[in-house]
């Protein structure tokens, strides 16, 4: 590539190089659901706020969470070999921002500041949360400095699907506003989370 080309003095890129806080910085200013993932029963319960969840499979049904190796939620999910991942609401930021403070509650307090009781996996639940899936464990993958944890769906529950997603969102929850569905308007959707009409349309032209 030419120097004056994309990638030249006027290019509109900003290269910071491959370091953790350029990588934290530039993940920003990508929007994310919120969720709290949880696992155990009783005193031996834990949650943790995540957002580095994925919907990996329909068939089977798989689903992954990303754990810090030094997360007390790491070693609880290898023990009790399933997870719950609650989908928190527009109205759950307090929990979201409980559940992510290096002091975060344990056992009983835990449970009873979610509120939700127990789901398939003996897995706490959150109360006014929009879903909840829960997860047997299947594999455990290193990756660095985080585990990452795929488990086959068991259940999936939903709560009040009438509230909108707790979105996070350089550094902060912003409050989505009500857009086109996305069948009006042909937007590409993973295949995982449904997809694109418009595709299907295409789809079915060249047959």
């Amino acid at each position: 590539m030419t120097p004056d080309g994309p990638f030249g003095p006027d290019s509109p890129w900003t290269v910071l190089g491959a370091t953790a806080d350029a990588l934290r910085g530039a993940m920003s200013h990508f929007p994310t659901g919120v969720t709290v993932v949880t696992s155990g029963r009783g005193e031996r319960a834990e949650g943790m706020t995540a957002n580095a969840v994925i919907s990996v499979s329909l068939d089977p049904l798989l689903f992954l969470v990303s754990v810090h190796v030094d997360a007390r939620l790491n070693s609880r999910i290898r023990e009790e070999n399933a997870f719950a991942v609650n989908l928190l609401a527009d109205d759950q930021e307090g929990l979201s921002r409980l559940f992510s403070s290096p002091e975060r509650s344990s056992g009983l307090p835990a449970v009873n500041s979610l509120g939700g009781g127990y789901g398939t996996v003996d897995a706490p639940l959150a109360a006014g949360a929009i879903a909840a899936i829960e997860c047997e464990l299947q594999e455990i993958y290193p990756a660095g400095d985080h585990a990452l944890f795929l488990g086959v769906v068991v259940e999936v529950r939903t709560g009040d699907t009438r509230k909108g997603p707790l979105v996070f969102h350089e550094g902060g929850y912003p409050t989505l506003k009500a857009g086109p569905k996305p069948e009006e308007t042909g937007a590409f959707m993973d295949s995982v989370r449904g997809f694109d009409a418009r595709a299907s349309r295409f789809r079915d032209r060249r047959r």
